[in-house]
Order: structure tokens, then sequence, then C-alpha cells
């Protein structure tokens, strides 16, 4: 499949850096997963969106992040992405307003709304299966 999230079973679009669990080892990958060196590639979906949602729990617990606009500010900022357009999408799709307190941790129907939100901006659609990101938003909890 052409679709790099996809290929990458990274819903996320992460960038290489962190040591995820679930990360592809290199051996395992296909040449075009081998040939990628911006972002994560993961054995499974699951292990990219636990990945998301720990990232997302970080901006709230880390660094006092509690609004969308401030998480995909940080997520998608502005000198690689239309990051207003990003927060609209965002703000459609889990019914919650860009200065409104999100709830980052705890609330699993949310937090499955807000990933699979972002994996759509990412990925230009929804490639994933409901249970992937629901185990994945799960394995965090």
């Amino acid at each position: 499949m052409s679709v790099r999230a996809v290929r990458n079973n990274n819903p996320g679009n992460i960038r290489i850096g962190e040591d995820w669990q679930g990360l592809m080892p290199p051996a395992e990958m296909t040449p075009e997963q081998a040939a990628e060196h911006e972002f994560c590639v993961f054995k499974t979906p699951v292990y990219g969106f636990r990945a998301m949602a720990m990232i997302f729990h970080a901006y709230h617990k880390k660094h006092g992040i509690s609004t969308l606009r401030q998480a995909i500010s940080r997520w998608a900022p502005p000198s690689e992405n239309n990051t207003a357009a990003y927060i609209r999408a965002v703000c459609d799709a889990t019914g919650y307003g860009p200065d409104e307190d999100f709830p980052f941790t705890g609330r699993p129907a949310q937090q499955m709304a807000l990933l699979k939100a972002v994996s759509i901006h990412e990925a230009g659609g929804w490639f994933f299966s409901q249970s992937d990101l629901a185990d994945g938003v799960r394995m965090v909890m």
C-alpha cells in the first residue's frame, strides 16, 4: 500500500526517536519499510496507536497541555503543517472546542476519537481498524 502511515503501521506518522514498544526490527521489515528514515515502523497498528496515546498522555501530564489547540499545535507545528486546519478537523471529529479542556487521560472513548481524527488527518483517510485503535488505547490505560 502506498499510504506511508499504513505501510509503517504508524497511524500518527510518529517520527523516529523514541525506542517505542512494538517497533519493527529491521530484519523483519519489507524493503519499503527498511527505506524509511523519517518515521517509525511498528510491528502492528496497535503499537502505533499505543505510542500515539502515550504521546498525548505525556503532553498532558508532563507539559500541562489541556486543550486540543495546544496538543495539535505541538503534534503538528505550523512550520510543517496547516495547524489551524488540523485543529479544526480534530475538533470537528471529537466534538470538543479548540480551547475546551480535553480528557487526554482516563476517558478511552474520547482518546479513541482524538487518535482516530489524528490518524485520518495524517493518512488522508481511515485505513485502520477500530479494534486496533481500541487495543492501542487499552494498552496505555
